[in-house]
């Protein structure tokens, strides 16, 4: 039965995509834009930042198949993925950032893309160790620059 849920899901998600592709496009995607860069950014890194963590500590939904495993990866790898290049899309819309904020934007965002990456090619901790404590660091930095 979780088979057939998951490929239930698969194919609406498949003509979800399929729709979305053939649908005209409009201007675009919208980034904060409230005149305010640190407000914009902060409020980018919020919201990225509540993705990432919602979905890299799924690992008790997939339960004992298989299946329920590789959907719960797959979301967190896309919000690490995803959060990193709204971060950077959101980053580059802003007209006059702080620079000492739009340097730890750049830096999170590029540190949650390669642990995505590494998820994805199955890097070992050697690898992955070593980005979560720059994880780590960049939050804090982020959430004192955002207070």
């Amino acid at each position: 039965m979780p088979t057939l849920a998951i490929g239930v899901i698969a194919v609406i998600a498949a003509g979800l995509a399929i729709a979305a592709w053939l649908r005209p496009a409009h201007e675009g995607p919208s980034y904060p834009q409230s005149g305010d860069a640190k407000t914009n950014l902060c409020a980018a890194y919020k919201v990225v930042h509540q993705a990432v963590v919602t979905n890299t500590h799924l690992a008790s939904l997939g339960g004992n198949d298989p299946s329920g495993h590789l959907a719960v990866a797959a979301n967190a790898r896309l919000a690490l993925l995803g959060g990193g290049a709204y971060l950077r899309d959101t980053l580059a819309a802003q007209s006059a950032p702080p620079a000492d904020l739009a340097k730890a934007v750049d830096s999170l965002a590029a540190t949650i893309e390669q642990l995505g990456v590494n998820y994805l090619a199955n890097a070992g901790n050697d690898a992955q160790v070593p980005l979560r404590h720059d994880l780590d660091s960049e939050i804090k930095t982020l959430n004192k620059l955002c207070e």
